[in-house]
C-alpha cells in the first residue's frame, strides 16, 4: 500500500519520513491520518503476477501491475526438463541394482520387487507430469497446473484427498530400498 499525491504523482509510505510543501514529517508523522489530511489517495497494490510465468512491471499509480506472458513453449520445455531431472535424481539412487543385475545376471542378482515397483512408479509419474504439462494450451493454464496443491483440504483443515487438477506426485523411496548416490 502507498499514498499518492495526484498532483505530483509522488508516492508515500506509512512510517517513511518525507517532506511535503516545505514541511518535514518524521517517521512517526508518516501516518494514514496525515496522508489523508494532505489529500493523498490511498492505493492498495494488487497481487503481483508470478515472474516465472510473466514479465512483470509496476505497480503503476493505481496499484496495478502489467504482466506479459512468457513464451508458452519455452515454459513447457523448462517444466518438462525439471520433471525429468527430478525423476532422474530419484532413479539414480537405485540404478546400482540394475547395473548389478546386468553384470551378474538375473539369477545371481535379481532386482527386488520393491525397487522395480518404485522405479516403474517414478517413470509413470514423470510421464504423467510431462504429458499434463505438454497438454496445457495457455500460460495461465500451465501456471494453475504447476501451482495446484497435491492435496485438498476443507476450511477446518480436514484432508479431502488428492487434487485431481494437480500434477501427480513422485513416490517416496521405500524404507526397505537401499539407495546409493
Amino acid at each position: 500500500m502507498f499514498y499518492l499525491d495526484s498532483q505530483t504523482n509522488t508516492r508515500y509510505r506509512i512510517g517513511t519520513p518525507f517532506t511535503y510543501n516545505g514541511k518535514q514529517y518524521t517517521k512517526a508523522g508518516a501516518t494514514h491520518e496525515t496522508f489523508v489530511s494532505l489529500g493523498f489517495t490511498q492505493v492498495i497494490i494488487q497481487q503481483r503476477p508470478d515472474s516465472a510465468f510473466y514479465v512483470v512491471s509496476g505497480p503503476d499509480n493505481t496499484g496495478a501491475y502489467t504482466a506479459t506472458e512468457r513464451d508458452l513453449a519455452e515454459l513447457k520445455t523448462e517444466y518438462i526438463r525439471q520433471a525429468k531431472t527430478t525423476a532422474f535424481q530419484l532413479l539414480k539412487g537405485t540404478d546400482w541394482y540394475i547395473v548389478r543385475q546386468m553384470e551378474l545376471g538375473y539369477s545371481e542378482a535379481p532386482v527386488p520387487v520393491d525397487v522395480t515397483s518404485f522405479r516403474a512408479t517414478v517413470r509413470a509419474a514423470v510421464t504423467s507430469r510431462c504429458d499434463a504439462i505438454d497438454a496445457t494450451t495457455t500460460v495461465e493454464e500451465l501456471e494453475a497446473l504447476i501451482k495446484a496443491p497435491s492435496r485438498l483440504y476443507d476450511e477446518e483443515g480436514n484432508d479431502l484427498g488428492a487434487n485431481p487438477a494437480a500434477l501427480i506426485e513422485y513416490p517416496e523411496i521405500p524404507d526397505e530400498v537401499t539407495t546409493y548416490g
